[in-house]
Formats: C-alpha cells, sequence, structure tokens
C-alpha cells in the first residue's frame, strides 16, 4: 500500500492472516508510532487465532484536548504528523501491517469583533495535509468528523482574521 490509511480516532481491530495456525493460539500485537524519524512501541495487546485470523482490539490512549489557541503555548501539532503501524507475532511469525495515521474531529467556533457569532459566512479551510474543504459557518460553528493532526489554515469570506492572544 502506497499511501497510509486514514483511520478514525477510536478503538482500532488490528487483523493478521494465521491460516496454518490452531484456532485459540495467542497472537501478540506491538504498536508502533513513528514521529521525525523516531520509532517507538506505544503499546501492546494480546489477540486469539480464529479461523485463519488472528484478531485484537487496540484503544488508543486519549490525547490532551486542546481548547484554545495560544501563541504562546507549544503544541504537539507543530511537525510531522504521527504514523501507527503493528507488529503481530504467532510463534516464530511476525508481520508488520501497513502504516495508517488517526483522524479526529474538529470543531472551530468564529466571532466577529463584536463577539457575534458568524451565521451564513462562507469559509475554506486547508488541512495540515494540504486537503482543502469549504463550508458555511451555522451559528458560528464549523464542525468536521475527521481530520487529520495539526495546523490548519482558515479562510473567512469578507473577514480578514487576527490571532487571538491570551
Amino acid at each position: 500500500m502506497s499511501q497510509k490509511s486514514k483511520v478514525p480516532l477510536g478503538p482500532v481491530k488490528l487483523c493478521v492472516d494465521t491460516k496454518g495456525f490452531e484456532d485459540g493460539r495467542l497472537v501478540q500485537f506491538e504498536i508502533w508510532m513513528k514521529k521525525g524519524g523516531v520509532e517507538k512501541v506505544v503499546d501492546q495487546v494480546n489477540g486469539t487465532v480464529r479461523g485463519g485470523k488472528g484478531e485484537a482490539i487496540w484503544t488508543p490512549k486519549a490525547g490532551e484536548k486542546r481548547d484554545s489557541l495560544k501563541k504562546s503555548e507549544p503544541t504537539e501539532e507543530e511537525g510531522e504528523a504521527e504514523e501507527y503501524y503493528f507488529k503481530a507475532r504467532v510463534g516464530d511469525l511476525e508481520v508488520q501491517s501497513d502504516p495508517w495515521i488517526f483522524l479526529y474531529p474538529l470543531e472551530i467556533y468564529v466571532t466577529d469583533d463584536n463577539g457575534a457569532p458568524l451565521d451564513g459566512v462562507e469559509f475554506e479551510i486547508e488541512f495540515s495535509d494540504g486537503s482543502k474543504e469549504k463550508g458555511t459557518f451555522k451559528q458560528g460553528c464549523a464542525k468536521f468528523k475527521g481530520v487529520p493532526k495539526g495546523k490548519f489554515k482558515l479562510k473567512v469570506k469578507g473577514y480578514s482574521l487576527k490571532e487571538e492572544r491570551t
């Protein structure tokens, strides 16, 4: 697979072909994270062989939620995105999965200079992976179900945005 799979943040089903291994046999999964050229094991889960497949469910540990944009706060969002993969072991056999990245929910709230929420105003957002989406604010809010982690650029039709410093 040349491109990384995009997976919504939440429990991930890990699955590996285990044909030839008996049902009930232990499958050990190591979950790896790669960021900025550094790779490390972030978790381990056990699964079992059933019908030629070794499966387990991995629930990533929740990261910190960022509620506001404050220039003075360094964030983990700067730089390269985190990429994940797993290594599965059944007996002496070890296989590695294709990489994936997580997609995160995002809510943006925008007000005018008087503090009134923008309603019916068009916007364009560019995400950290370069993808773009257009939309319209509803009562000052725009919601996205799955976006890549990182910084984004927001353009609002008819407005010049300023960065809030608190």
